[in-house]
């Protein structure tokens, strides 16, 4: 039965509300998204304003127009399909955007980063640290769910169902048009962000600052456009682009002549969350990390190390340290590349005749290792499947369990060896119930506490490098071992950072200052050698550990983004996954034009760094471009 003209007008304007009803809900919960993430970037638009929340406020609204268009782009497709499916097709609109968007929140406030759908690969490790990620969630957060029972009641209500059983040709002609107009909004919003960062958009490795110019509901659409054309792109590279690698690598590398460490064993401990703020940290008179102090002080130590991690953490760490290259741009090395070939420190160990093998207190396939260290050339690996009996606190085995079986392994080798070991008990969520030598002596208000829980952990990691550290000393190993040391990621998200200012006593408001608190120790014991003891406050990081360590071992390095830190480098940036950087002590933020001297705060002028930016973003480039099209081999072969 044919519905009449005014029921048909009447049933039109219902489902015309519940489209503009739906788009607006949405693009709500993405305006909070969008203002998240000018406060992490702390976006220094509107001239000198200092009220916060007000210029935050006025950047989620400078970005409101593609947002809602990002928005129009999924929901005006919906208005052609067959009635019959229409409602169920909203609402399942409405509850994907809801769980993207509940996504992007805890994604902000535990990376203080975007989600991308590459981060999809890393789901089957999430088990694991479901604790830690429910920990994020707040009571608040149930409201990006509020809207659904209403749109569902509103649909079963308007009996969408029953109205436009055909589909006319206007009905399409306008759906397109309005299409054809939000696709341009966003499009015009890329061609702006293009125009000021030429390789951003290709890239996409600063998602944030790419959220900030077109939104975060665009920012997706982008993320979707740029899986898709990587998926239909060549595997083939041309043999002048490997040319063009190869030599920038041959002009780049250099070699330690005298190396301090040659022929020693290779002891490298990734320290689970080891902030750099807790090594001399007292609290109420007592050292957080008595053990680590006297160690970093009787070594070649680098307390301005900066975390270069990116969406894969301690795998990204992993990654760094054993190849030197960036961690992935989207999801993690790890899950994405496993299958690559590379040029890593085990592999030019064993050249000289060492043993490599990877000690870890997960489960051996926790973030694929698996699969990723046997194509880092480590012969073994141990894991809380060799060491099933093993003590567990947290996510896996033991510090204590970790630290005592290295030992045990580290004293029957036949030959030169890297023992590469991988602590666990820091990570979140802490459990230190029933631990026979008790607990850090915390005051009152630190108890209950996530930042309290972290200290706990510290403590507790302390000890148990202080016990292994003996064991290296009674066992003469200390004296025939190269010894690297270094925090694998930071430990409090950005959630937690009024507790953080409440224990470094003072406001943390400028992007520099969170970055500040988030450093991580790097240290370096060379056995025998009273030279190369000291403390150096030259700003470096995680991509500095694999030359540096090679360079002490005497090894050759023939593909790496970093440097040598016991040569002179000269100027050279510390550079982060998004594109900002490190030089000189200045803190350089391409995306938001400012850069910033650490210590003082100074603003400088941006301008002046803009060729190094340039190179920054060609050795983003370079490092993607291996990484995705599994260069290795290409590069090195001769």
């Amino acid at each position: 039965m044919r519905i009449l003209p005014a029921k048909e007008m009447e049933c039109r304007q219902r489902e015309l509300r519940i489209l503009i009803l739906l788009a607006l809900i949405v693009w709500i919960k993405f305006f909070v998204v969008d203002y998240m993430v000018a406060d992490v970037l702390n976006w220094p638009s509107f001239g000198s304003m200092k009220a916060h929340p007000v210029r935050h406020t006025l950047r989620a609204i400078a970005v409101a127009i593609p947002s809602l268009a990002a928005i129009l782009s999924v929901i005006i497709p919906v208005s052609i399909v067959p009635a019959k499916y229409r409602s169920r097709a909203l609402l399942m609109i409405d509850i994907l955007f809801s769980v993207l968007v509940l996504t992007d929140v805890l994604f902000i406030r535990y990376y203080s980063d975007i989600f991308i759908f590459h981060d999809i690969l890393l789901l089957p490790q999430t088990g694991l640290i479901a604790k830690s990620i429910w920990s994020l969630l707040k009571l608040r957060d149930v409201l990006i769910f509020a809207d659904i029972p209403l749109i569902m009641w509103m649909l079963k209500r308007e009996r969408i169902a029953l109205c436009f059983e055909k589909i006319s040709r206007k009905r399409i002609s306008v759906s397109l048009f309005i299409l054809f107009l939000a696709v341009s909004v966003q499009v015009f919003a890329g061609w702006r962000l293009r125009e000021e960062r030429p390789n951003i958009m290709s890239a996409m490795y600063d998602r944030l600052s790419v959220c900030a110019w077109v939104s975060t509901a665009s920012f997706h659409w982008g993320d979707v456009i740029s899986l898709t054309v990587k998926a239909f792109e060549p595997d083939n590279v041309p043999q002048r682009k490997i040319d063009e690698l190869r030599g920038w690598f041959d002009k780049r590398i250099k070699t330690n002549k005298t190396p301090p460490a040659r022929g020693k064993n290779l002891i490298m401990i990734q320290c689970e969350a080891l902030q750099q703020f807790v090594v001399g940290l007292r609290i109420n008179g007592t050292e957080v990390t008595p053990n680590l102090n006297r160690f970093a002080e009787n070594s070649l130590y680098f307390p301005n190390a900066w975390d270069q991690t990116a969406g894969g953490l301690s795998s990204d760490s992993e990654f760094m340290a054993n190849t030197g290259f960036f961690p992935s741009a989207s999801g993690a090395a790890y899950t994405r590349f496993a299958n690559n070939s590379y040029n890593s420190l085990a592999k030019a160990l064993k050249k000289r005749g060492y043993d490599a093998f990877v000690i870890q207190g997960t489960y051996s396939a926790f973030w694929n290792c698996h699969r990723m260290h046997p194509k880092l050339y480590f012969d073994r690996q141990y894991s809380r499947n060799t060491f099933p009996d093993g003590e567990v606190i947290g996510l896996g085995l033991s510090d204590r369990t970790i630290f005592t079986e290295a030992l045990n392994i580290f004293k029957k080798a036949n030959g030169p060896f890297y023992g590469f070991i991988v602590t666990l008990s820091g990570h979140h969520p802490y459990n230190f119930e029933g631990l026979d030598d008790g607990s850090f002596p915390l005051p009152e208000e630190m108890k209950k506490t996530l930042l309290g829980d972290y200290i706990t952990a510290m403590n507790y990691f302390d000890r148990e490098l202080g016990r292994f550290l003996d064991g290296l000393r009674s066992s003469g190993l200390d004296k025939k071992s190269l010894i690297v040391l270094y925090g694998d990621h930071p430990a409090v998200p950005i959630a937690y950072k009024e507790e953080m200012e409440k224990l470094i006593g003072k406001k943390i408001e400028e992007t520099i200052e969170w970055k500040e608190t988030r450093r991580v120790p790097l240290i370096f014991r060379i056995p025998g050698e009273k030279t190369m003891k000291g403390t150096i406050y030259t700003d470096t990081g995680q991509m500095d550990i694999f030359p540096t360590t090679a360079g002490l071992l005497g090894v050759k390095v023939e593909t790496c983004f970093g440097k040598d830190l016991s040569l002179d480098n000269g100027p050279d940036p510390v550079i982060f996954r998004n594109g900002s950087y490190i030089i000189n002590g200045v803190f350089v933020e391409p995306a938001v034009k400012r850069a910033t001297r650490i210590g003082t705060h100074e603003l400088i002028d941006a301008s002046e760094y803009d060729e190094i930016t340039k190179e920054v973003d060609l050795r983003l480039s370079y490092n993607d471009i291996i990484l995705e099209k599994n260069l290795i081999s290409d590069i090195l072969y001769r």
